[in-house]
């Protein structure tokens, strides 16, 4: 039995904010409308969507003709598409001008406005996102899908305890070059207190333990926000608002925390995450660059990046990766050391993978607990990522399922000993570009 190497190998796992609350765009029940019509590119489209295949999704929609020969449900993948590459605010705007019509499949509009809540808490526009969540339960297409209720009254603790709070700001002034160290935290000021704190792109929100967020002086909202872990379990937790920080030369304000008891953030050994800065702090910065050296650059001009080879699920940053002749879809985690795949990759080269392989058993978790996952241990597999080649060396497999079989469809979650073996990669938000060097 293995546990996971180091503190980096935790956060990745625990990657927190896989929230329950929040997400969860994927409502297979509109497959079922699309079968009520043979039309294979209805079939199609919605196949793509549900595989979280953004890239090929957008790639159909730009061949689909436009005006009234569109199906309804195009509204809905067209802006998730939107949201996928990170314009919310485009997103939004389909959405509102698609509800404005008075035919739309109950479905369909049910989840244009699920998408509103999502897009505009995207946007840090939480009173909004309230407002679009209230929209939503209040309307009879809510019993379209029970989960999707369920999912949106659990956001209400959030949003409540957020409807009063400014959007959150950025404003970089110079570039930045910030020496992370081998514990790769990043510096930060808090007000004019300094810190340091763990970098996830694959939370949803930054974190805090309820000891530091005491010590740095922020108002702790009770909110009891309820967490799902990547073991399973539920975990509770508050919301507390930075009204200024800091990181090499972006100046943020509003920076919204969830804040956790500290022994949910305690592990074995006695290591702890004091605080984690998550998507929102990133994504602000437009585009981010790390050297192997352990050095992280802030551009304050980001150059305008075309790869277009980067999306969002939720908040998890996905990225094509290729094996053999295939293109997967497999999430990229900066909080993770070690890449990991999945079962659906385990399934679908099942026999190739168990001819190479060895059965071992992994120990997973974070907040919440852990888990033990049977997996295949691989000697080394071949794999290309954003045009680079590279060879990772005892790889783990996963055989079973680590979430519910409607969340089960990534292939791998792609660490930094991936990222490593080039000199830098530079993750573009702006343009959603992943650039290796």
């Amino acid at each position: 039995m293995r546990r996971g190497d180091g503190l980096g190998q935790i956060v990745g796992y625990w990657t927190v904010l896989a929230f329950w609350i929040v997400c969860g765009l994927a409502i297979p029940a509109l497959a079922a409308d699309a079968t009520r019509d043979n039309s294979p590119a209805r079939i199609d489209l919605q196949a793509l969507y549900d595989s979280r295949d953004f890239f090929s999704l957008r790639e159909e929609l730009a061949k689909s003709p436009g005006g009234e020969q569109q199906p309804p449900e195009h509204h809905f993948f067209a802006a998730a598409v939107q949201l996928a590459f990170n314009e919310p605010a485009a997103s939004i705007r389909i959405a509102e001008s698609a509800l404005e019509e008075s035919d739309l499949p109950p479905l369909v509009s049910l989840r244009l406005r699920h998408l509103l809540v999502i897009a505009n808490l995207r946007l840090h526009r939480y009173n909004e996102a309230l407002s679009a969540a209230r929209s939503l339960l209040a309307s009879p297409t809510r019993r379209e899908d029970p989960a999707v209720e369920q999912e949106v009254r659990g956001t209400l603790p959030l949003l409540e305890a957020l409807k009063d709070v400014p959007p959150q700001e950025a404003r970089i002034g110079r570039s930045s070059r910030l020496a992370l160290g081998a514990s790769r935290r990043v510096p930060l000021k808090i007000g004019d207190e300094k810190r340091q704190f763990s970098l996830d792109t694959g939370a949803n929100f930054s974190v805090i333990m309820a000891s530091e967020a005491k010590a740095l002086g922020l108002t702790v909202r009770p909110a009891d926000v309820e967490v799902a872990t990547s073991t399973g379990g539920r975990v509770l937790a508050d919301v507390a608002v930075a009204p200024q920080m800091s990181i090499g030369k972006v100046d943020y304000r509003n920076v919204v925390f969830l804040v956790f008891p500290d022994e949910l953030l305690t592990f074995p050994g006695g290591r702890t995450i004091q605080g984690l800065v998550g998507f929102p702090v990133v994504e602000a910065m437009g585009e981010i660059r790390f050297r192997r050296d352990d050095v992280m650059e802030i551009p304050s001009r980001p150059p305008v990046r075309k790869l277009g080879n980067l999306a969002l699920d939720d908040l998890d940053p996905l990225v094509r990766v290729r094996y053999r002749r295939d293109d997967l879809i497999c999430r990229l985690d900066t909080g993770a050391n070690k890449t990991v795949f999945y079962e659906p990759f385990f399934q679908r080269y099942r026999e190739r993978l168990e001819s190479l392989g060895r059965n071992v058993t992994i120990t997973t978790g974070g907040v919440g607990g852990f888990q033990e996952i049977p997996a295949l241990q691989l000697p080394r597999l071949a794999l290309t990522i954003a045009a680079g080649g590279t060879n990772l060396q005892n790889v783990d497999v996963y055989t079973r399922p680590i979430r519910t079989p409607e969340d089960n469809y990534l292939y791998c979650n792609v660490g930094l000993d991936v990222l490593h073996k080039f000199n830098a990669y530079v993750i573009n938000f702006r343009d959603m570009a992943l650039v290796l060097e």
